[in-house]
């Protein structure tokens, strides 16, 4: 950031108070040796391809035309047959819709996956609404267990033209390199009776504040992603997001989310909760024992 940046960024912080909880108050900066190797201080930047130094620099990949339609048109067909808003309340409705199971498994799309976070990657959550989630600033590594340690990664799969007005994806470059929120921590802050399984929601009250606070002294501006069908962009766990309020709430903004981890740092999942499509793929199966 330039001088002149930081120097707006200082000045219209001047006035505004400052939120009663910290980002620094539930946050932390993991040690270099327990993240994957694009997030460490040091690396071999000469060795780096295009799309690692992309994600390294950014902490997001966007990659344009890259789904072909007739990949995602199953699922389409699939999804407007359900005929609801919202989608699918479940969080692994790719459990039984074969059809997101398999655009959401798209093998070029896993191997982008692999060559930014080095390894793996296994399919645990899917967002199927057509509506702007409109969930205000904040990142994802913090809903996952403390050893997990942004060995994560989070996928947004244009499935038609997004329109500005439709409450597109929101980000904030490079704030994947801020630290890391920390879920044990937030839930230190909240009363005994928010220590539930509702928690990230009771907590937006003070890590929301906090966010919006530390974008705002940072002087970085907001980018949208504005797709078109088969366009993808992948995002770090650590990166600062939202869904954006729509201008027009009733206008669609469709598109599949997906959420995974790394097959090597998720000890917490046993192998029997883990399949594997026609491709090798894997995604899990959820059961009475499974817990993500």
């Amino acid at each position: 950031m330039s001088f002149f940046s930081k120097l707006r960024a200082r000045l219209s912080m001047l006035g505004q108070k400052p939120p009663a909880v910290a980002f620094a108050d539930f946050s932390e900066t993991p040690p270099d040796e327990l993240l994957p190797y694009l997030d460490r201080s040091v690396v071999d930047e000469a060795s780096l391809t295009p799309t690692q130094r992309e994600w390294r620099e950014t902490g997001v990949v966007i990659l344009r035309n890259f789904i072909p339609d007739e990949v995602t048109a199953p699922y389409i067909a699939v999804r407007e047959a359900l005929g609801e808003e919202a989608g699918w309340l479940e969080c692994a409705p790719y459990m039984h819709v074969e059809e997101m199971r398999d655009l959401a498994l798209y093998p070029p799309l896993m191997a982008k996956m692999k060559e930014v976070i080095g390894e793996d990657m296994m399919l645990h959550l899917c967002l199927t609404g057509w509506i702007s989630t409109k969930r205000e600033w904040h990142q994802d590594d913090y809903l996952n267990p403390d050893f997990v340690n942004c060995w994560y990664i989070a996928i947004w799969i244009a499935l038609d033209d997004i329109h500005p007005d439709s409450g597109p994806f929101e980000y904030i470059p490079g704030s994947h390199r801020w630290p890391l929120m920390r879920g044990e921590k937030i839930r230190a802050l909240l009363t005994e009776e928010e220590q539930d399984m509702h928690w990230p929601k009771w907590s937006e009250r003070f890590t929301t504040p906090a966010a919006v606070h530390e974008i705002k002294k940072s002087g970085v501006k907001v980018k949208q992603f504005l797709a078109k069908r088969g366009d993808v962009l992948l995002w770090h766990g650590r990166l600062m997001h939202q869904g954006a309020k729509p201008n027009d709430p009733n206008m669609e903004r469709r598109s599949l989310i997906a959420h995974y981890s790394s097959s090597a740092h998720r000890p917490d999942i046993h192998e029997d909760y883990r399949a594997r499509d026609e491709n090798g793929q894997i995604y899990i199966v959820f059961g009475v024992s499974t817990a993500i």
